[in-house]
């Protein structure tokens, strides 16, 4: 496959003046905190482009303050992070946040397998990403994208990752990959001609159809959003914020608050068998 590079995202400068309002909005008075590392719910939101750090910080205040008396922690700190790779390298600090919050499933299984890092509870349904195409475009089976314009989401996102999955397992040969940042874009993109067609998530696509849009197919069905403990939480800790995270079953309108339908107990073999699939 042939991959080219598009430039697109905040720039640093924007990033850090985003950063400096999350700051005001995630911090709570009365913080405290017995641990550096205790206390911090990081979140990632991959590349979704609705909300600023600071609107995502508001977005996850509340379930920070349900999950904040599970550690015993008078408060606990929201910190969402737009960059796929700086929520990760983030996330391999010495000073590891406890809780961990991510749609790109397929870094978080890396941070599952390769850095110990505890899988708790992932969205009930599947995560599947999907192919699109103009409604009056020729192309209507994932066969013929041989050596077309496909455009994907940033490299790093798990759409992308399951897509090209999906394309060596159909025996697809040399489509002329490129890449923007965020998801809506990709769909705008294709909309307007630039692409033969786009890879997107489930939301993407379900609005795409709506529009008059096509899909074409559908990649394998593997594990979705997930929250993850810290390496270092003990497994009792564990397993008393998976137990609190099942529990925000019974709590729909806080669950609708970060987007969720309900949550489902991790299995580890799900974030293995991804990696599997995808070949990272």
């Amino acid at each position: 496959m042939k991959t080219i590079a598009v430039a697109g995202g905040l720039s640093r400068r924007r990033l850090l003046q985003a950063g400096g309002a999350a700051a005001l909005c995630a911090v709570p008075l009365g913080w405290a905190q017995s641990s550096g590392a205790a206390g911090r719910l990081l979140i990632n939101e991959a590349v979704t482009a609705d909300l600023s750090i600071s609107m995502l910080a508001l977005r996850y205040r509340a379930w920070a303050d349900y999950l904040a008396p599970q550690l015993k922690m008078r408060s606990m700190l929201v910190d969402p992070i737009i960059d796929i790779r700086r929520f990760v390298q983030q996330a391999l600090l010495e000073d590891k946040p406890m809780i961990l919050f991510g749609k790109s499933v397929n870094q978080l299984s890396k941070l599952v397998r390769d850095h110990g890092y505890q899988p708790l509870v992932a969205r009930s349904d599947p995560y599947r990403a999907a192919f699109i195409v103009p409604k009056d475009s020729g192309i209507r089976d994932l066969s013929q994208l041989t050596g077309r314009k496909l455009l994907m989401p940033d490299e790093a996102a798990a759409t992308t990752a399951v897509a090209k999955a999906e394309l060596r397992a159909r025996g697809v040969r040399e489509p002329f990959i490129s890449h923007t940042r965020y998801q809506d874009s990709v769909a705008a993109a294709v909309g307007a001609g630039m692409a033969e067609a786009g890879v997107v998530n489930p939301t993407i696509a379900r609005k795409w159809k709506e529009a008059g849009g096509a899909v074409i197919g559908e990649t394998r069905s593997v594990v979705n959003w997930s929250v993850l403990a810290s390496p270092k939480a003990p497994p009792e800790l564990a397993a008393r914020l998976t137990e609190a995270l099942l529990a925000m079953n019974g709590q729909p309108q806080l669950l609708a608050e970060i987007g969720v339908k309900q949550w489902q107990k991790a299995d580890r073999k799900e974030y293995l068998a991804l990696l599997e699939y995808t070949g990272e």
